[in-house]
């Protein structure tokens, strides 16, 4: 079998719902049988019926209400440049504008929502800043934006033409957060993510396989330390951010997008949501790094204290 993302030799990893999953030997995601993606492109298959918004509804609130906010917060924070437009990518129902328009409608009235697939009407954002259709549909640019539990659902097709249209509406600089489980999440804590049916799960990306796809079209794939469920993509070429960078733009925002919403009623919150939270993930990461160098010269110690001691060691 061979890799859709990266072409390179992939192994069986499991069938679930009666399709089978395999892993890349190379890249390390996780895709469901090229036969169910070759559908999914042809549209024979959808993944968006109305019988998924049936069941999606509640979650796609929950989702928008909470983390949504917070990764909007986090985004905004962490964005290198000034954010004068900002985009939710696969909108869903739109909800995320809605909460942003209760919390912070300084920012609400310049985030833009957009899906191909959504639910009814009757089910829909009203906000005028919801659009139906794709990102080439859309006036840019965007500085920033959120990608909430959408690229799991696309194939590698169709995720490389959003790319494309995203990088046609993007500033130089532009930094968007997509949120979608990677490989270690899914063996660790959720094996039922993969779901071609029921959630219409269709590839897991890994970092790399991830790397591949952005890149393409102009994208730096940025690693988020201690959150192996998310990472950041900035428009603009390959260049290394670790975790000492990341910590520096934490603490270093751009000073407009603080001022845009500290005027808001709840401005305060939501400028505190999205340092508190990028801080929790950054800080747990650089003491897990910390731990593994400290074990890691204790070990060295010990090694080197067994030789010093050890009459028949080598010289």
């Amino acid at each position: 079998m061979q890799c859709p993302i990266c072409l390179h030799e992939a192994s069986l990893l499991r069938h679930v719902e009666t399709v089978a999953y395999f892993r890349c030997l190379e890249c390390e995601s996780f895709f469901a049988h090229p036969d169910l993606l070759q559908a999914v492109d042809a549209g024979a298959v959808e993944n968006y019926r109305d019988s998924y918004w049936e069941h999606e509804i509640s979650a796609a609130r929950e989702r928008s209400f909470g983390a949504g906010v917070v990764r909007m917060a986090e985004t905004l924070r962490m964005a290198r440049i000034p954010v004068r437009r900002g985009l939710d990518i696969g909108s869903g129902p739109g909800f995320l504008l809605d909460a942003l328009a209760e919390l912070v409608p300084s920012l609400a009235e310049r985030v833009h929502g957009v899906e191909r697939f959504p639910p009814p009407p009757p089910e829909r954002s009203r906000s005028p800043n919801y659009h139906v259709g794709s990102i080439a549909d859309l006036d840019g640019p965007f500085d920033a934006g959120v990608c909430i539990e959408v690229i799991e659902h696309l194939t590698p097709i169709t995720l490389a033409s959003l790319l494309l249209q995203l990088a046609g509406k993007s500033s130089p600089g532009a930094l968007y957060f997509f949120n979608s489980a990677q490989p270690s999440f899914v063996e660790a804590a959720n094996p039922g993510y993969l779901s071609p049916h029921h959630f219409g799960h269709l590839v897991v990306w890994s970092i790399a396989g991830a790397r591949m796809m952005f890149e393409r079209a102009g994208f730096n794939v940025i690693a988020l330390p201690g959150r192996n469920w998310a990472f950041l993509a900035e428009f603009g070429p390959p260049r290394a951010v670790g975790l000492e960078t990341l910590v520096e733009w934490l603490w270093r925002p751009v000073p407009e997008n603080i001022a845009l919403v500290r005027n808001d009623r709840f401005g305060p919150l939501f400028e505190t949501l999205g340092l508190e939270s990028a801080r929790c993930y950054l800080e747990a990461a650089t003491a897990e790094e910390r731990a593994r160098w400290a074990h890691g010269l204790q070990s060295e110690l010990r090694q080197t204290r067994a030789r010093r001691f050890n009459p028949f060691a080598r010289k």
